[in-house]
């Protein structure tokens, strides 16, 4: 097994069951451990710098967490995707997202247009970087950005819970499934930005919707 957090500097924390938890988690949901991957707990405990005994306890919580499966008398193995969790979650979470920035676009100033600006610039520089791993945390960050000057506190909370949902599914994982999908999403990015700086409110939804309709497509044509 490759060593999927080897580009990390974390180092353990007191409580190391929550520290092997945490990195073995986000490695699942990033896609650095992909579907039907086989886990050795050994490895995992050497890898993280942990005893075997934390990385055993943090297995055992991302089983009951759907991430991972052990059937009996074999190795645990990283959950296959669900194509129709995956579906319903994004199907509802970009509805909302259409609203978000619909409320958003007016409260979005020149200031806020710099900082928006400012962390695509931060993005480029994880794609160059080919850190897949952080573009994709990134990415989130970017389109909650968005939302976040949406008026409506409500609707926010309910797009980062469903953002979530889709990261249990691992939807993150497309930008290191999906060749140049970071580049593409990028690309995407920037003409958003220049809709919602024109407040064209009706062409920014629409580019929306397409951007997040290849997004889903590209996953679940890897799911499937």
């Amino acid at each position: 097994m490759n060593n999927p957090f080897s580009s990390t500097n974390n180092k353990p924390p007191q409580l190391k069951e929550d520290f092997a938890y945490e990195m073995i988690r986000e490695a699942i949901l990033s896609g650095e451990l992909l579907p039907n991957q086989q886990i050795s707990l050994s490895t995992l405990a050497k890898q993280l710098g942990v005893s075997i005994i934390p990385v055993n306890h943090a297995i055992r919580r991302l089983i009951s967490e759907g991430l991972v499966k052990q059937d009996p008398h074999h190795s645990p193995y990283v959950e296959e995707f669900s194509a129709d969790a995956v579906k319903e979650v994004l199907t509802i979470r970009y509805h909302l997202e259409e609203l978000a920035l619909r409320e958003s676009i007016p409260f979005i100033s020149e200031k806020e247009m710099a900082d928006l600006r400012d962390h695509i610039k931060c993005m480029d520089e994880k794609v160059s970087e080919h850190d897949m791993h952080a573009y994709g945390i990134a990415n989130r960050a970017f389109h909650l950005k968005i939302y976040s000057y949406c008026p409506y506190p409500l609707l926010y909370e309910l797009i980062d819970d469903l953002w979530n949902k889709a990261e249990l599914n691992r939807s993150r994982s497309v930008f290191s499934l999906v060749h140049n999908m970071a580049e593409h999403s990028q690309e995407d990015h920037q003409q958003l930005l220049d809709l919602i700086e024109q407040k064209k409110v009706e062409e920014a939804i629409e580019f929306l919707r397409k951007h997040r309709a290849y997004s889903r497509e590209k996953l679940l044509e890897q799911i499937q």
